[in-house]
């Protein structure tokens, strides 16, 4: 899930707690907030802290005139057969392509694990929105390098290559005798744990209760009260983050560091995907200020129309018009692929009368 995802879901976490509402509207604390900063603090750690420890065995910088993508395709391969060799975790990073300030040259990996090959494409120049231009291919066949190793795959079998940083690999011996192929292998790991999420909880209680008792001092109930909130709320929103990325496919290292792999995502959605992301946020406003309401001195809200209103009708025409939309558009490459396999046959009977 995105950014401003994980934020929302940890302040609608902080808002089932009544303390924490009343805090928030008679002391304007901003301890709602305090959700929201776990909720997307796995994140943070990944992307601001545990990339940048990361160390590649070998890197992939292709040149942005003359890439040579049977050469990428061979280095990969070398790299997978040197872990199986030696029995030892290799990793790659593969950088990206800059043509311009607004222009890059997308390329992909892919790993046939049924013929044990690495597969590298170039593909198009693409904007920084990654809005492809047509006719923008180059004019070069794809490499392609066998490995000895037989190859697991646990995330997409393609991988595209196109703005901003690049993405790494890890190639990691199983005790089987094959290689798994870790995607992105800095994320998700610790810092996506819920052992974790529990120290998140342990350290923001003692946070709290200090805090409490330096608000409140000779009153330890007053303290371990605020501390009891403040170790809550973090922990729970930090578990929430894990839950909704374990809905996806990479998955997490749920218990590190007693386990030492991420288990796999339930593979319900992807973490880019729009609609996902959009009704979790949605879901979580909703879910706000309902709580809100409900701690309030006089709520007045009903829970039944209320949620049927403000949620399940816009979630339910949402989801109608994404698969009327998807329909169409797999109707429409139906139509255009049916088209062009007409003019095809049309062409080649043309060709045989002649």
């Amino acid at each position: 899930m995105k950014g401003i995802t994980h934020f929302v879901s940890g302040v609608a976490v902080a808002s089932f707690f009544p303390e924490a509402v009343y805090l928030a509207a008679d002391n304007l604390s901003q301890i709602l907030v305090l959700g929201g900063i776990f909720g997307i603090l796995p994140d943070t750690l990944d992307f601001k802290f545990a990339r940048f420890f990361e160390g590649a065995d070998v890197e992939i910088d292709p040149h942005p005139d003359h890439p040579d993508p049977q050469a990428m395709a061979e280095t990969v391969a070398a790299t997978i057969d040197r872990a199986h060799e030696t029995g030892n975790t290799t990793s790659v990073q593969f950088h990206t392509v800059k043509l311009g300030a607004d222009l890059w040259r997308l390329y992909s990996i892919f790993f046939d694990t049924e013929a044990g090959d690495v597969v590298v494409r170039m593909g198009s120049v693409v904007t920084t929105s990654q809005v492809p231009f047509p006719g923008s291919e180059l004019d070069v066949p794809a490499g392609r390098a066998k490995t000895a190793a037989r190859l697991i795959q646990t995330y997409d079998a393609e991988t595209k290559v196109d703005i901003f940083s690049g993405p790494s690999m890890e190639f990691t011996p199983t005790r089987d005798g094959a290689i798994e192929i870790v995607f992105l292998p800095w994320h998700r790991r610790w810092s996506h744990s819920l052992t974790l999420s529990a120290l998140f909880g342990v350290g923001m209680f003692l946070v709290g209760t200090a805090l409490g008792w330096l608000g409140s001092p000779g009153d330890p109930a007053t303290a371990l009260g605020a501390g009891a909130l403040w170790g809550l709320i973090a922990g729970l929103a930090s578990v929430a983050h894990v839950v909704e990325d374990q809905l996806g496919h990479m998955g997490s290292n749920l218990f590190y560091p007693f386990t030492k792999k991420r288990t796999q995502g339930l593979k319900f959605v992807r973490s880019g995907d729009a609609i996902p992301n959009f009704l979790t946020v949605w879901t979580g406003l909703v879910i706000v200020l309902f709580n809100l309401d409900r701690f309030s001195a006089a709520p007045i809200l009903d829970p039944v129309s209320y949620f049927a209103m403000s949620l399940v009708i816009p979630a339910a025409l949402l989801l109608a018009g994404d698969w009327i939309t998807k329909r169409w558009q797999g109707r429409k490459k139906r139509s255009e692929g049916a088209l062009v396999a007409a003019e095809a046959v049309a062409f080649s009977e043309e060709v045989e009368l002649a």
